[in-house]
């Protein structure tokens, strides 16, 4: 900075001359008068440069802000809620969006009621129970535990997925799947992720759950699985490390 660099000059000439001063007892009255200016000079160079240097820092930070803002100019594709017609099988995928709303402590109870209102579709058994409350906001949490309590019980929840996968198994044995080996890993992958998310692990529940997708595979597939498995290592392993190889297995 210019202003900086001139005083570092400034102060290096007036060392001198306090130097020069100090050489002569004539001129001690001269050296103390020369002294209190220049302090009074180093005062005010600093409150300037205090005011510049604060002066910097605020355009840096308002910069920075319109660099933001500039950032946030593109839009996004408006958001469309999820429809919920009370089936629970969709209440997951449901309850996953709706639940940024239900936790956003800025929107008032009220206006979350009606947000809700708009995810159920008309006429639906959801929409139907959600509507048989006066939309306030003393009802709204009343509301939220009626919807878990009818469609998002886990232990409901559960069986409806483990039933999705014992009817893969039923119609295996029947000779009737007709998907293709990618569809039928995708179908076997979204139902035990969501097992996982209703606290069905891997860890706690993979010996049941590697028999269930074991039964669901056709014949040819389930002999190359085995065969891929005989040919590893034959050392033990925990189930979930076993149901994992199976997915891998599934997906290459």
């Amino acid at each position: 900075m210019k202003l900086q660099d001139k005083f570092s000059r400034l102060e290096t000439i007036q060392e001198e001359i306090s130097d020069l001063l100090l050489t002569s007892h004539d001129l001690k009255d001269t050296y103390q008068e020369d002294f209190s200016k220049a302090e009074e000079y180093r005062d005010k160079f600093c409150q300037i440069f205090s005011i510049l240097e604060a002066s910097q820092e605020q355009k840096i930070l308002v910069s920075e802000e319109n660099d933001s803002v500039q950032k946030r100019k593109f839009k996004l594709p408006k958001l469309e809620l999820r429809k919920f017609s009370g089936e629970p099988k969709d209440y997951l995928a449901f309850w996953s969006q709706f639940e940024k709303i239900h936790m956003d402590a800025t929107i008032a109870e009220e206006d979350k009621f009606q947000y809700l209102l708009q995810c159920l579709i008309p006429d639906s058994k959801a929409s139907r129970l959600v509507s048989s409350f006066p939309p306030t906001k003393n009802n709204y949490l009343k509301v939220i535990t009626q919807l878990k309590e009818r469609f998002g019980r886990d232990e409901l929840l559960v069986q409806i997925y483990v039933r999705d996968l014992l009817y893969i198994v039923m119609t295996n044995a029947a000779g009737r799947i007709k998907v293709d080996l990618s569809e039928l890993y995708d179908l076997l992958e979204s139902k035990l992720m969501a097992l996982e998310s209703l606290g069905r692990t891997k860890e706690k529940f993979a010996e049941f759950l590697e028999l269930l997708v074991e039964s669901c595979l056709p014949d040819n597939v389930l002999r190359a699985w085995e065969r891929s498995r005989s040919e590893e290592d034959s050392s033990p392993q925990d189930s979930a490390r076993s149901l994992d190889k199976l997915l891998c297995f599934l997906r290459k």
